[in-house]
């Protein structure tokens, strides 16, 4: 005698309300997760962000001539991300070390269409293209997309006080009593370098340090800020991405 199976019940309309809204809230919960995650994402982003000290301003300088001659705009330079430090050609040792450093972010950042250097004449006067050309041959510093610039009149007091007013690089002549001891050092000026972003703003490592100390002992105790090239890759994404 055989037997037959019962058939199966089909699920109750209050069975599969409860599934739908067990999905439902699962969903939610994910999107909320998801929306939590982008907003960290978002705010690590902005305290990541470098300081901004201002713009650079162009208008009372309107050219420059590099070491070869040629006439250039800082407005050239518009979309890039670029590093400013002062040189002049008989610095006793200073600004030699200066542009030592800035050739190890060439080597590093140098490929990138988006970065830039400048190295801008302390002493034009002194510092004129074929001797700023001479100068670079012999150290083997330079590259495309590096600038050594002095002003095409050979005068120095605008470009020493634009420097001032826009960077905050402060550099003084030394007074006579001085230069008769060392004629070739001329100036008293600090060995820093600055770093503007590719909307052409001063960025900086913290509110109270408006530029970047190379050669800073700090940096070896841990408390001074990191060194100018994590900044430059920040803000090479930055440019990137259209950063604002």
């Amino acid at each position: 005698m055989s037997t037959s199976s019962s058939p199966a019940l089909p699920d109750s309309p209050s069975s599969k309300g409860k599934t739908v809204m067990i999905l439902m809230i699962i969903i939610a919960l994910g999107v909320v997760v998801s929306f939590n995650w982008m907003l960290s994402l978002k705010r690590q982003d902005a305290d990541d962000r470098l300081p901004m000290q201002g713009r650079v301003e162009t208008d009372p300088l309107p050219a420059w001539l590099d070491q070869n001659g040629k006439e250039r705009h800082l407005e050239q330079l518009k979309g890039k991300v670029f590093v400013v430090s002062y040189l002049y050609t008989t610095c006793p040792m200073g600004c030699a070390g200066i542009a030592e450093e800035m050739q190890k972010l060439q080597a590093e950042f140098g490929s990138d269409p988006n970065f830039a250097l400048l190295s801008i004449s302390l002493d034009p006067e002194h510092d004129r293209p074929e001797v700023l050309k001479a100068w670079l041959d012999s150290k083997k510093l330079g590259g495309g997309n590096w600038w050594f610039l002095t002003s095409p009149d050979g005068k120095g007091d605008a470009i020493r006080d634009w420097m001032t007013k826009t960077f905050r690089i402060v550099a003084t002549k030394r007074p006579p009593a001085e230069l008769e001891k060392n004629p070739v050092d001329k100036f008293d000026h600090q060995l820093v370098m600055v770093l503007v972003d590719a909307q052409g703003r001063i960025r900086t490592p913290t509110d109270t340090n408006s530029v970047y100390w190379p050669f800073h002992p700090g940096h070896d105790y841990g408390w001074f800020p990191r060194p100018i090239r994590e900044d430059i890759v920040k803000l090479l994404k930055e440019a990137r991405v259209g950063g604002t």
